[in-house]
C-alpha cells in the first residue's frame, strides 16, 4: 500500500523530518501530496518563498515536487505526516474538493484546525496507520480511500469557515462561479460536454465562465468537462450493464471510436480494458 499512502509519525521514517535535517537544504517529494499535522510545540517551513509556522492544532500542506526548506522547530514540536500518492490524490479529490484543494497548494497552504477537530483528525490519522501498517483486511484499499475523502473534506470545510476579509468579496464571488459550474457539471455531464451550455445555465457568456475557471482553478472549464467526462465514463463501464456503443452516445461522441480515443487519450486505458480492470 505504499504506493497510496505512507504515513510519518512524529518525524520517524524520513529523514527529512528527523531533528538533524539540514535547515540549509531544500527538500522536495515527488508524486506524493504531503499533510503535516502539528500535535505539539512550533516548526518553521519556507515554500513559495514564504515562511508558514506550523504551531498546534494546525496543518501545512505541500504540493509533490514543490521544493521546501525545513527552518526551524521548537524541541517539543511534533508533527504526523500523511503522504499520499499523488495519482490517488488525483482520483479522490474531484469537484469542488479538487478547486479548494489546488487553491491550498497554489495559495494559502497552512490553515488552523478548531479543537474539536483536531481530534477527530489524529483519530483519522491514527485509524490510517493502523490500516496501512496491517495486511488481513480484505477492504484495505476501500477503507483508507474514505478515510481520505472524510479527511478532504474536513480540510476543505475549515477553509470555507474561515474568517473572510472584506477585500477578498470579489474573490469569494469568483469561488462561487466555480462551486456553480461544478454543481452544474455533476448533475448534466451526461447533456453536454460544450462551455456554452453551462454558461447558459448560469446566465454569463462562455467566455466570463472559461476566464473564471481558469483563474480560480488553474485549469481551462473544457478541462473539467473533460474530467467529469471520464468518471461518468467510468460509473457506466463499471456499475451498468450498457454496452460501449450505448455509453458513447449517452455521453454525447458522435461515435463510438471518437469516445475509446477521449477515453484514451485521457486514461491510458481502452473503455474494455477499464470495464475489467475496475
Amino acid at each position: 500500500m505504499d504506493d497510496i499512502l505512507t504515513i510519518y509519525d512524529n518525524y520517524s521514517g524520513n529523514p527529512v523530518f528527523s531533528r538533524t535535517a539540514s535547515h540549509k537544504k531544500a527538500y522536495s517529494f515527488d508524486h506524493q501530496i504531503l499533510i503535516l499535522l502539528c500535535i505539539g510545540g512550533s516548526g518553521k517551513f519556507i515554500l513559495h518563498m514564504k515562511e508558514y509556522v506550523l504551531t498546534r492544532d494546525s496543518f501545512l500542506v505541500i504540493d509533490s515536487g514543490t521544493p521546501f526548506f525545513y527552518a526551524e522547530n521548537s524541541d517539543d514540536f511534533m508533527v504526523n505526516i500523511l503522504a499520499i500518492s499523488e495519482s490517488v490524490f488525483e482520483k479522490l479529490t474531484q469537484g469542488i474538493i479538487k478547486i479548494y484543494f489546488q487553491k491550498m497548494l497554489n495559495d494559502n497552504p497552512m490553515h488552523m484546525i478548531p479543537r474539536e477537530k483536531m481530534e477527530m483528525c489524529s483519530n483519522i490519522h491514527r485509524y490510517l496507520k493502523m490500516f496501512v501498517v496491517k495486511n488481513d483486511n480484505f477492504f484495505k484499499k476501500q477503507i483508507i480511500r474514505n478515510y481520505l475523502n472524510i479527511f478532504f473534506y474536513e480540510a476543505c470545510n475549515i477553509m470555507l469557515r474561515e474568517p473572510q476579509n472584506p477585500a477578498d468579496t470579489k474573490s469569494r464571488h469568483k469561488d462561487e462561479i466555480s462551486s456553480q459550474f461544478i454543481k452544474h457539471l455533476e448533475h448534466n455531464i451526461r447533456k453536454s460536454r460544450k462551455v456554452e451550455f453551462y454558461a447558459r445555465l448560469m446566465n454569463i457568456t462562455p467566455k466570463y465562465l472559461s476566464a473564471i475557471i481558469k483563474e480560480t482553478t488553474g485549469r481551462p472549464a473544457s478541462a473539467w468537462i473533460d474530467d467529469y467526462t471520464v468518471v461518468e465514463a467510468r460509473e457506466l463501464l463499471t456499475n451498468s450493464d450498457e454496452t460501449i456503443q450505448q455509453i458513447s452516445y449517452d455521453l454525447g461522441f458522435s461515435s463510438p471510436s471518437h469516445f475509446a480515443k477521449f477515453f484514451r487519450d485521457r486514461t491510458g486505458q481502452k473503455p474494455k480494458e477499464a470495464r475489467i480492470s475496475d
